[in-house]
């Protein structure tokens, strides 16, 4: 048994959560009915619970109230609802199992990630994008193979950081001495055995080197350098770092060059603007949470 089968086969890794499995199957139908998927996610009280307070929440500024699956369905559309389906189902089964984990890491590693898919939405919006909610699906869940590590062993991943701080390496570096393997091939080996779509899995496998990727190198450069962003700005998740200049980041540089607009963007005063986001990113966390 290789060391990322131990990672995540061992684990509740293994399978997706019923619920996302369920729907991204019916997707797979260019007929199915929009019932036919309101009625799957309805059978799980929790979770249709947690999406519709999702839609009513500021993150989607909705104009009217949204009471049912099938009007968020109509109100959002298919796409973006499997999306945040998949995202909310995932990012909430593995919250609630981390709780016993130890806190301190565990809360860091679920605010990076909250943060991080919401200041993707609004990066999307900045240069006038729709990717039907996978930037802020990918930014939940970019750094699923750190947390496969952490529920594996934390101790072992606190040797990790230790590593990182001490030796002022970057974390795959740490990971890959201290595991023999990094959290980025971890985590593409999940999304892959989730049969998760492809957009997720190059995000997931690929954020910290988009220029790799062709067919989803700006969405992912929207992911990472919303992952850059959080790290400067108080919801970093170790990943080693002492200094970003972000103006001279391979993932800018592709979202400058295929979108000259916001070359000239003024960091500064974008950063004012993310400190709505951030508690837009507490809420998110309160909601799955409860």
């Amino acid at each position: 048994m290789t060391l990322i089968t131990s990672l995540i086969e061992t684990q509740e890794f293994a399978t997706l959560p019923p619920v996302a499995a369920k729907v991204l199957q019916l997707l797979e139908n260019e007929d199915t009915d929009i019932r036919e998927i309101a009625e799957i996610i309805e059978a799980d009280p929790s979770l249709t619970l947690k999406l519709l307070r999702v839609a009513n929440s500021p993150l989607y500024a909705m104009r009217q109230n949204v009471t049912s699956i099938r009007q968020a369905i109509v109100t959002l559309g298919l796409n973006r609802l499997t999306n945040i389906v998949l995202g909310v189902s995932i990012f909430s089964r593995f919250l609630m199992k981390s709780k016993k984990e130890s806190a301190s890491i565990m809360d860091k590693f679920w605010w990076h990630s909250s943060s991080t898919g919401i200041l993707a939405k609004t990066l999307t919006k900045k240069i006038g994008k729709n990717y039907k909610e996978m930037e802020f699906i990918g930014g939940l869940l970019h750094d699923i193979g750190k947390l496969a590590m952490l529920q594996f062993d934390i101790n072992k991943y606190a040797q990790v950081i230790e590593k990182i701080e001490r030796e002022q390496i970057m974390d795959c570096e740490a990971e890959i001495e201290i595991f023999g393997v990094d959290h980025l091939e971890v985590g593409e080996h999940i999304a892959k055995l989730w049969k998760l779509p492809d957009e997720l899995v190059d995000i997931i496998g690929h954020h910290n080197n988009p220029d790799l990727i062709d067919l989803s190198k700006e969405l992912i450069s929207v992911v990472r350098m919303s992952d850059l962003f959080c790290e400067m700005w108080g919801a970093s998740m170790y990943e080693g770092y002492t200094l970003i200049k972000l103006n001279e980041t391979k993932p800018w540089m592709i979202l400058t060059e295929l979108n000259p607009e916001i070359k000239d963007l003024d960091f500064e005063k974008f950063t004012f603007e993310l400190e709505e986001e951030f508690k837009k990113a507490k809420d998110f966390l309160n909601i799955i949470s409860s």
